[in-house]
Protein backbone atom coordinates (compact mmCIF):
# COMPACT_ATOMS: atom_id res chain seq x y z
CA UNK A 1 0.00 0.00 0.00
CA UNK A 2 2.83 2.39 0.87
CA UNK A 3 4.47 1.68 -2.50
CA UNK A 4 1.25 2.58 -4.34
CA UNK A 5 0.95 5.80 -2.35
CA UNK A 6 4.56 6.71 -3.08
CA UNK A 7 4.02 6.02 -6.79
CA UNK A 8 0.87 8.17 -6.86
CA UNK A 9 2.76 11.05 -5.26
CA UNK A 10 5.51 10.92 -7.91
CA UNK A 11 3.20 11.05 -10.93
CA UNK A 12 2.63 14.67 -11.91
CA UNK A 13 -0.94 15.86 -12.09
CA UNK A 14 -2.14 16.88 -15.55
CA UNK A 15 -1.88 20.58 -16.27
CA UNK A 16 -5.14 22.45 -15.92
CA UNK A 17 -4.48 24.77 -18.81
CA UNK A 18 -1.99 24.87 -21.67
CA UNK A 19 -0.41 28.25 -22.31
CA UNK A 20 -2.15 30.09 -25.16
CA UNK A 21 0.71 29.82 -27.61
CA UNK A 22 0.83 26.02 -27.14
CA UNK A 23 -2.93 25.81 -27.73
CA UNK A 24 -2.36 27.50 -31.07
CA UNK A 25 0.26 24.91 -32.01
CA UNK A 26 -2.03 22.01 -31.11
CA UNK A 27 -4.72 23.38 -33.41
CA UNK A 28 -2.52 23.47 -36.55
CA UNK A 29 -3.32 20.75 -39.07
CA UNK A 30 -0.09 20.49 -41.06
CA UNK A 31 2.60 18.50 -39.26
CA UNK A 32 5.49 20.71 -40.42
CA UNK A 33 3.68 23.90 -39.38
CA UNK A 34 2.63 22.38 -36.04
CA UNK A 35 6.20 21.22 -35.27
CA UNK A 36 7.65 24.60 -36.29
CA UNK A 37 5.08 26.25 -34.00
CA UNK A 38 6.04 24.02 -31.06
CA UNK A 39 9.74 24.69 -31.73
CA UNK A 40 9.11 28.44 -31.68
CA UNK A 41 6.95 28.20 -28.53
CA UNK A 42 9.60 26.19 -26.69
CA UNK A 43 12.26 28.68 -27.72
CA UNK A 44 10.10 31.51 -26.37
CA UNK A 45 9.55 29.64 -23.09
CA UNK A 46 13.27 28.92 -22.71
CA UNK A 47 14.20 32.54 -23.46
CA UNK A 48 11.41 33.94 -21.32
CA UNK A 49 10.10 35.95 -24.26
CA UNK A 50 7.02 36.00 -26.41
CA UNK A 51 8.09 38.08 -29.39
CA UNK A 52 5.26 37.30 -31.76
CA UNK A 53 1.95 35.75 -30.93
CA UNK A 54 1.81 32.33 -32.53
CA UNK A 55 -1.12 31.92 -34.87
CA UNK A 56 -2.15 29.84 -37.84
CA UNK A 57 -1.40 32.85 -40.04
CA UNK A 58 2.16 33.44 -38.88
CA UNK A 59 2.92 29.69 -39.03
CA UNK A 60 1.46 29.43 -42.57
CA UNK A 61 4.10 27.89 -44.82
CA UNK A 62 6.59 27.31 -41.99
CA UNK A 63 8.55 24.14 -42.48
CA UNK A 64 10.93 22.00 -40.54
CA UNK A 65 11.98 20.06 -43.61
CA UNK A 66 10.00 17.02 -42.47
CA UNK A 67 7.56 15.36 -44.85
CA UNK A 68 3.98 15.84 -43.78
CA UNK A 69 2.08 12.88 -42.39
CA UNK A 70 -1.20 11.76 -43.80
CA UNK A 71 -3.89 10.03 -41.85
CA UNK A 72 -6.80 10.51 -39.53
CA UNK A 73 -6.52 12.95 -36.68
CA UNK A 74 -8.23 12.68 -33.33
CA UNK A 75 -8.12 16.44 -32.85
CA UNK A 76 -9.92 18.91 -35.09
CA UNK A 77 -7.15 21.04 -36.53
CA UNK A 78 -7.11 24.36 -38.30
CA UNK A 79 -5.77 24.72 -41.83
CA UNK A 80 -5.60 28.02 -43.61
CA UNK A 81 -5.90 27.75 -47.37
CA UNK A 82 -4.51 31.24 -48.03
CA UNK A 83 -3.25 34.39 -46.40
CA UNK A 84 -2.90 37.95 -47.62
CA UNK A 85 -0.14 40.42 -46.99
CA UNK A 86 1.36 43.68 -48.20
CA UNK A 87 4.83 43.65 -49.76
CA UNK A 88 7.22 45.72 -47.61
CA UNK A 89 10.34 44.92 -49.64
CA UNK A 90 11.26 43.09 -52.78
CA UNK A 91 14.63 41.99 -54.15
CA UNK A 92 15.89 39.93 -57.04
CA UNK A 93 18.21 37.02 -56.35
CA UNK A 94 20.01 34.49 -58.55
CA UNK A 95 18.37 33.78 -61.86
CA UNK A 96 15.96 36.71 -61.60
CA UNK A 97 13.94 35.04 -58.87
CA UNK A 98 12.34 37.40 -56.37
CA UNK A 99 12.17 37.38 -52.60
CA UNK A 100 9.23 39.25 -51.14
CA UNK A 101 8.97 40.37 -47.54
CA UNK A 102 5.50 40.96 -46.17
CA UNK A 103 4.06 43.21 -43.49
CA UNK A 104 3.51 40.15 -41.28
CA UNK A 105 7.29 39.50 -41.13
CA UNK A 106 7.26 36.54 -43.51
CA UNK A 107 9.68 36.26 -46.44
CA UNK A 108 8.93 34.14 -49.51
CA UNK A 109 11.32 33.15 -52.35
CA UNK A 110 10.15 32.46 -55.89
CA UNK A 111 10.69 28.88 -57.15
CA UNK A 112 9.53 29.17 -60.79
CA UNK A 113 12.27 30.64 -63.00
CA UNK A 114 9.96 30.95 -66.00
CA UNK A 115 7.20 32.92 -64.24
CA UNK A 116 7.23 36.71 -64.36
CA UNK A 117 5.12 38.48 -61.79
CA UNK A 118 4.30 42.15 -61.51
CA UNK A 119 4.88 42.86 -57.83
CA UNK A 120 6.02 46.12 -56.26
CA UNK A 121 6.53 47.36 -52.73
CA UNK A 122 3.13 48.26 -51.27
CA UNK A 123 1.21 45.70 -53.36
CA UNK A 124 -1.24 43.37 -51.66
CA UNK A 125 -0.56 39.72 -52.51
CA UNK A 126 -2.31 36.45 -51.78
CA UNK A 127 -0.37 33.32 -50.81
CA UNK A 128 -2.32 30.12 -51.48
CA UNK A 129 -1.67 26.48 -50.71
CA UNK A 130 -1.08 24.53 -53.90
CA UNK A 131 -0.52 20.86 -54.61
CA UNK A 132 2.08 18.68 -52.92
CA UNK A 133 2.93 21.10 -50.12
CA UNK A 134 3.77 24.03 -52.37
CA UNK A 135 2.52 27.62 -52.23
CA UNK A 136 1.62 30.14 -54.91
CA UNK A 137 1.67 33.91 -54.79
CA UNK A 138 -0.54 35.78 -57.20
CA UNK A 139 0.12 39.32 -58.35
CA UNK A 140 -2.32 42.16 -58.99
CA UNK A 141 -2.88 40.92 -62.55
CA UNK A 142 -3.84 37.43 -61.41
CA UNK A 143 -0.65 35.66 -62.52
CA UNK A 144 0.96 33.35 -60.01
CA UNK A 145 4.20 31.49 -59.35
CA UNK A 146 5.40 28.91 -56.84
CA UNK A 147 7.09 30.31 -53.71
CA UNK A 148 8.74 28.84 -50.64
CA UNK A 149 8.71 30.49 -47.25
CA UNK A 150 12.24 31.39 -46.14
CA UNK A 151 11.36 33.30 -42.96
Amino acid sequence: MAAALALALTIPAPADELPGHLKTCVSLRRDAERLACFDKAVEQIQNGTETAALSAENMFGASTGLPSEKGNRDVEREELREIRGVVTSLRRVDGGMIVVELDNGQAWRQQDADATLTIETGDAVTIMRASMGTFRISDKRGRSARFKRVR
